[in-house]
């Protein structure tokens, strides 16, 4: 028998969550197909920064909603917890950059974004710990920190149950029915479902799902190493930090443990749903070594563990929320590493988008589909280059 509802999102990660929490708030029950259990891809394995330092403006105002509308009140807002922690967060960028950084403050601080650049003496005086010498200058943004995706996701997926969604876990989809060039539904291995509008948010899977509706969509997957490292007792505070001069990032995880990664090594290319979880070989080694010119007392750390995530990653590492192929298909994914933060923001414009044609809480556009084919691919406007090399 199939099963009638108003829309249907593919993948229960952060951004599908967050798409149909904003549809029931607009009066839809949607269905949410996950192909094994909710935060069980990319947003399962995030790092979970809640920053606001882009290069690109659009991203920077997606952040700066999500923090003030959701993040920073999440149980008014949402319901639930996401276990948003303020630590502060510090963008460290390369001599070189260092006009970029003021360029990106700038914009930031014209959108009301609590945030400035800091000398390097002043790093030291607000983190004795961080050594300093490989930089000038840093942007600041006290406001930040970090939250727990999987914690994000369910409070999500809760508030939309609560108003009329239905969640279907170990769901796979294996088409997309289309008529007359209009989404009318999908079949999975649990039925058919039908719905007049169809959200591919799979994640790492996005590809293999745009394909069954006869898009195709430039996203391979790319793998990303984490590490949980032991924190010095000795060690004082320090907020989350992205270092550009050492190509890694950090922040504190708890008051026992030290979140890290890396910013190159990442492989690509390889199936979403491989089954090797093992880190490059060199992952931990070239990790603790950066990390050793920026927070000497790591030296006196250990190793607690690794996680190995993967996720879709577009040619410019920008995400894609767009209309795509035929009428009431969309496009939510390529979030390439960087759309946790972004989500709730992201969530609502997508609603917006599908309902009312066009996106208001933040526009949107500039991740639209056709600036692949059309070979217009995003840069920032004070641009560092790619985050992932």
């Amino acid at each position: 028998m199939t099963q009638n509802f108003d829309a249907i999102v593919i993948g229960a990660g952060v951004i599908g969550a967050s798409i149909a929490f904003h549809l029931t708030e607009r009066g839809l029950k949607p269905a949410i197909l996950e192909r094994k259990v909710t935060a069980s891809g990319a947003t399962g394995h995030s790092s979970g920064l809640v920053r606001m330092h882009y290069d690109l403006a659009v991203e920077s105002q997606l952040t700066f909603v999500s923090y003030k509308n959701y993040f920073a009140d999440w149980k008014n807002r949402v319901g639930g917890e996401c276990g948003f922690i303020k630590t502060g967060f510090m963008q460290i960028a390369k001599r070189e950059h260092e006009d970029k950084l003021r360029g990106n403050v700038a914009n930031q601080q014209k959108m009301g974004i609590n945030t400035s650049v800091i000398s390097a003496a002043d790093v030291k005086k607000l983190f004795p710990d961080l050594t300093t010498e490989h930089f000038d200058v840093a942007a600041y943004e006290p406001d930040s920190g970090y939250a727990d995706a999987s914690m994000t996701t369910n409070s999500f997926l809760d508030s939309a149950k609560r108003q009329g969604a239905t969640l279907i876990q170990n769901c796979e989809v294996t088409a997309i029915r289309v008529a007359g060039g209009k989404i009318v539904g999908v079949d999975t291995n649990k039925g058919e479902f039908s719905a007049p509008v169809v959200v591919n948010a799979a994640g790492p899977w996005a590809k293999q799902v745009a394909a069954l509706a006869g898009v195709d969509v430039p996203l391979v997957t790319w793998t990303h190493d984490v590490a949980f490292l032991h924190r010095p007792p000795s060690l004082g505070k320090f907020p989350a930090v992205i270092d550009d001069t050492i190509n890694c990032y950090f922040r504190p995880e708890g008051s026992a443990l030290i979140l890290a990664a890396g910013e190159d090594e990442s492989m690509r290319g390889e199936e979403p749903d491989a089954e090797d979880q093992t880190p490059t070989e060199t992952f931990l080694d070239k990790l603790i070594d950066a990390m050793v010119q920026r927070i000497p007392k790591i030296e006196e750390s250990g190793l607690h563990s690794i996680h190995v995530g993967r996720d879709g990653i577009t040619p410019d590492q920008r995400a894609i929320y767009s209309a795509a192929g035929p009428d009431g298909f969309y496009l939510a994914c390529g979030l390439s590493g960087t759309g946790f933060k972004t989500a709730p923001a992201a969530g609502a414009s997508m609603a917006e988008l599908i309902l009312d044609g066009a996106p208001k809480t933040v526009d949107i556009s500039t991740f639209n589909f056709e600036r692949f084919s059309k070979g217009e691919l995003i840069n920032g406007e004070f641009g560092y280059g790619h985050i992932w090399k």
